[in-house]
């Protein structure tokens, strides 16, 4: 699901229990990690619930996939990638995610642990794009 079609399901959830029906759903449609990627170099530090996200190049171009414990981060995954996904570093830095996350009507719903862990995410990626070489 790419991000346009996420921010029209978002508009038409109500509430959060709508929206939190919506990031279980993004879930179960998650391909997980394979087993020897749930690693330390793809843990996120910060995420209270286990959270792990590779990162990777094909040219100028992010590749994320993402894996978690808990279903609602795995939801909150699968809305960053849709951000990220397939995007060079300039419209990385560029993209303001959690203004998006805040137009989306989502960060008031979050507990201060997982938007904590929402920034932790955000901050892996933009410092994969600062750190990482390709």
């Amino acid at each position: 699901m790419n991000k346009e079609e996420i921010e029209i399901k978002l508009a038409s959830a109500h509430g959060w229990e709508g929206k939190n029906r919506l990031l279980v759903q993004l879930a179960r449609d998650l391909a997980p990690l394979p087993h020897d990627e749930l690693n330390e170099t793809n843990r996120v530090v910060g995420c209270e619930s286990t959270a792990w996200l590779k990162i990777s190049w094909e040219g100028e171009y992010i590749q994320l996939a993402a894996d978690s414990e808990s279903r609602i981060v795995k939801g909150l995954l699968v809305l960053l990638m849709a951000a990220y996904q397939g995007k060079t570093r300039p419209e990385i830095s560029g993209f303001d995610c959690e203004a998006w996350l805040i137009s989306l009507g989502l960060t008031r719903f979050l507990s201060a642990s997982r938007g904590n862990g929402v920034k932790a995410i955000i901050g892996k990626i933009h410092n994969t794009i600062i750190t990482d070489a390709h």
